[in-house]
């Protein structure tokens, strides 16, 4: 082992932990570096939404302490973050894949270098198909590419609900459902089997592919290599051979639709999107469908694992694979995710950590972990001491018992007062960008009690979720390991109640916000 490894961090984007547990799912690629490595296989998410959840990850904070609980609050250059962090220390630090985490001078303040992410993956692909226009078109599209990123300085979420974009929508991604309004999959998120040389089937490997050429060119060490997948988030969608890969009727039911006492925004999503029209026989296909997003996935972390094994980096290297929240796939007859969402699908979450030199391999934590506690095992493994205050602990410590979680806490959700964190800019779900997203952002915006503020306490025995508007939530996980029955008004659990929501409100008295680390008086 060096003194300071390399480190190799990938996180795959709403994957659910009991993808990996699923002996149906095939994974070659990460069994091997749960082999090589360390299962934490009680860890959970934070958020369960994308940027909330990755930021709790990096910089050890819980989403609430610094207001980042929605998509658009992300982090800044005056915040700290890992990579910040770990590039101040003389690591090289690298980027290859999806934001959703910081601004873009918190990106450049991060990272020495920035690899193939989603953007310029589609960039990429947009200029492919520019190539058999017929040239007016392609003037006029590329006039309209220069105003937009030139003369606005757009960012391409920037350009949802933009109308000028429709006289190209054959040109760019498809994210409009291939089915028609009254279908019932139209709001499903399932796209289905896509061609190989579309963008959905390009984008991965392209993402990957930029991570194994930065390592085949024997970079400078120590580095820090961050690679943030896009798979398997919806659409439901992948190629051959990976949409084939699972025979429908192998797929077991998701846990059923019974909604009459769950949480407003699970009714209301189910009649919103039109659920009910779904067969189980669609369910399965969802299912199987996502199924093949991961082992696509699974494939493409195995390249990384290759190209770090050709250049001799991979036994002394620190390793970690995550993901930064669930999805429901049919679960409670939902699909996708929401922000106050706190089953375990949703926040019970992968992580797999492989030691330098191999330390501790082939071990299963059961344990309670979440996915912020890997900031300080990163800091930890780099020998970096930092004076930065957080609420992660050493996994290594919870891995050797030297430290414990007694639960698991999450937070979600916005209040009307604050119109800044609601999803919005799209108009209509015939925008050629994100289409399908038309109906999740209306519902938040006509009814915003859906999206209310809630925070959620997990033990090994009972979850609780309060809300600051709306059904709360009370399960015997013991006894009811799928939360079907909620027993928030059940008399003979006063008591329980009680103590849990005394529990909830210590940890949000510790965890309400953060000193800056700084120890300075300047009055």
């Amino acid at each position: 082992m060096t003194a300071r490894p390399n480190i190799v961090i990938i996180i795959a984007d709403d994957l659910r932990a009991d993808a990996l547990e699923n002996p149906l799912v095939r994974m070659p690629h990460l069994a091997a570096l749960r082999t090589d490595g360390v299962t934490f296989a009680q860890n959970y998410a934070a958020n369960p939404v994308c940027a909330p959840s990755r930021m709790a990850n990096f910089t050890a904070l819980y989403p609430q302490v610094n207001g980042h609980r929605s998509l658009y609050q992300l982090l800044r250059p005056h915040e700290e973050n890992l990579f910040k962090i770990l590039k101040e220390d003389g690591y090289d630090t690298v980027m290859a894949g999806k934001n959703d985490l910081m601004t873009t001078p918190s990106l450049r303040a991060s990272f020495r270098r920035r690899l193939a992410g989603p953007q310029s993956v589609q960039l990429k692909l947009m200029r492919q198909r520019l190539r058999p226009l017929k040239l007016r078109k392609k003037l006029k599209m590329l006039a309209l590419a220069f105003r937009l990123f030139v003369v606005e300085r757009k960012s391409f979420s920037s350009l949802f609900g933009d109308e000028r974009l429709q006289e190209f929508a054959d040109v760019l991604p498809a994210a409009r459902s291939p089915y028609p309004r009254g279908h019932r999959l139209h709001h499903s998120f399932y796209f289905g089997k896509v061609k190989p040389a579309s963008p959905a089937a390009q984008m991965e490997p392209l993402i990957f592919e930029s991570a194994v050429r930065w390592l085949d060119s024997a970079p400078r060490q120590p580095f820090c290599l961050y690679v943030a997948a896009t798979l398997p988030h919806t659409p439901y969608q992948v190629e051959e051979p990976y949409f084939s890969m699972y025979a429908r009727a192998a797929i077991p039911d998701p846990i059923p639709a019974q909604l009459d006492d769950k949480p407003h925004f699970m009714r209301e999503l189910y009649a919103h999107y039109e659920l009910a029209q779904l067969t189980p026989e669609d369910l399965r296909e969802l299912r199987a469908t996502y199924y093949g997003m991961v082992a696509k996935l699974d494939e493409q972390v195995g390249r990384v694992v290759t190209a770090l094994k050709a250049q001799g980096l991979y036994d002394d290297s620190l390793i970690l694979f995550l993901s930064d929240h669930g999805d429901y796939v049919g679960d409670y007859g939902l699909v996708e995710k929401w922000p106050t969402g706190f089953q375990d699908n949703l926040l019970r979450v992968p992580l797999i950590v492989k030691y330098p030199a191999n330390a501790h391999a082939g071990q299963r934590v059961d344990g309670f972990t979440q996915s912020l506690d890997l900031f300080p095992t990163v800091l930890e493994q780099a020998g970096i001491q930092t004076s930065y205050t957080h609420f992660g602990q050493s996994l290594t410590s919870l891995m050797e018992g030297i430290a414990e979680r007694e639960a698991v806490y999450a937070v979600g959700g916005y209040d009307p007062r604050e119109p800044q964190a609601f999803e919005s800019g799209i108009q209509s779900g015939d925008d050629p960008l994100m289409g399908h997203y038309f109906e999740k952002l209306k519902l938040q915006q006509d009814d915003s009690t859906t999206v209310a503020r809630a925070a959620m306490l997990r033990t090994h025995e009972w979850k609780l979720a309060i809300r600051s508007a709306g059904k709360e939530e009370l399960y015997d996980l013991k006894n009811d390991p799928q939360e079907l029955k909620n027993l928030i008004d059940d008399p003979a659990l006063q008591e329980i109640r009680n103590d849990l929501r005394e529990c909830l409100l210590h940890w949000y008295l510790r965890a309400s916000d953060n000193p800056h680390w700084e120890h300075e008086r300047s009055i």
